[in-house]
């Protein structure tokens, strides 16, 4: 019956090991907010407020292209966090006009890590944004969600 006690508490504490191994390294930040950003220098790059995960966001279009249902663009984002976390995404951000609104977009993209630095760093993922762009006036509404493992 010892024997039997002993092989038990030593299977338990396996597993338990096994189990704080295995949450160490597959470590999850969720992200989720808001955005509101100002597209400048003719629409090549933006700036943004957020509120949530992130604080603040610039980006900067690489290329765009026409699609049928209006444009896709290339691009690439940096976010901070408030504790001097930082965020390098790349992302293709699909844009769908919105019918009887000019120049007004539907935005869908999924933010791609690509490096970080400052206590996000090992951190990488994709997480998601959607919302709506105004090219005339550059204004930009955006909800992002999702996560970030290490």
């Amino acid at each position: 019956m010892r024997n039997l006690l002993a092989s038990a508490a030593v299977v338990a504490a396996l597993v338990t090991f096994g189990s704080g191994v295995q949450a160490a390294s597959n470590q999850c930040l969720p992200i989720g907010g808001t955005a509101l950003g100002q597209f400048y220098n003719e629409g090549n790059d933006v700036i943004g407020s957020m509120d949530g995960t992130w604080n603040a966001t610039r980006g900067t279009v690489i290329s765009q292209r026409e699609t049928a249902a209006g444009l896709v663009l290339v691009m690439e984002h940096v976010f901070s966090t408030s504790r001097g976390g930082v965020v390098l995404t790349r992302d293709d951000v699909e844009l769908t006009a919105v019918p009887g609104k000019k120049d007004t977009y539907m935005l869908e993209l999924a933010y791609t890590v690509v490096e970080t630095f400052g206590h996000l760093t090992g951190y990488s993922g994709t997480f998601n944004g959607f919302g709506l762009l105004k090219m005339g006036s550059g204004e930009a509404l955006v909800r992002y969600t999702g996560e970030i493992c290490k």
